[in-house]
């Protein structure tokens, strides 16, 4: 385990705005995602961004975070992330700006985030090695929760199947007990 920095966001990445996207390219069926401030809205056969990265919410759902495609096209309601790649891991940024509370900097009446609010933000960054071994160990544990949910919803199914199947057979039994007696 290296030594963890205390820096600023903004002293190693940077949220550059996204760009509208004209809607005669956008299209269903399209190669690239188009992403809105929570997710991908559109497709379209543009890209404007040609590396995996995370998405900002900038207006409307300020703050929502998103991890991105390798090629995408972010419409001007987000900022895209920028940082070096050599320093940091991709997705030990996502899981780190996911932790901040990002939505509660949005202010106005359509909320909306200033990147410089963003840019003030200090957190504790360890090495590359570091971020890529709490990484693992993050998929790892996410995997295991959607493993046991699935687990859980299977078993609920089953459940409700064996539930119906008694239900089934204890009418059948009162219908013939009914009839015999009658």
């Amino acid at each position: 385990m290296g030594h963890w920095e205390q820096k600023k966001i903004g002293d190693f990445l940077t949220l550059e705005y996204g760009k509208p996207l004209e809607k005669s390219l956008r299209k269903a069926g399209g190669a690239y995602p188009v992403y809105g401030a929570n997710g991908v809205k559109d497709w379209s056969d543009e890209f404007y961004y040609d590396k995996q990265t995370v998405i900002i919410g900038r207006k409307g759902s300020a703050g929502e975070i998103t991890l991105s495609e390798e090629k995408f096209w972010p419409l001007d309601v987000t900022y895209f992330v920028r940082f070096d790649e050599t320093e940091y891991d991709l997705k030990f940024v996502y899981f780190l700006l996911s932790q901040l509370d990002i939505p509660s900097l949005a202010t106005g009446v359509k909320p909306g985030i200033n990147r410089n609010n963003v840019y003030e933000i200090t957190v504790s960054c360890p090495p590359i090695n570091e971020q890529k071994r709490i990484v693992n160990i993050l998929d790892q544990a996410f995997a295991d929760i959607e493993k046991a949910r699935a687990n859980a919803e299977q078993n609920l199914k089953n459940a409700r199947e064996l539930f119906e199947v008694i239900c089934s057979r204890c009418l059948t039994s009162v219908v013939r007990v009914g009839l015999v007696r009658g």
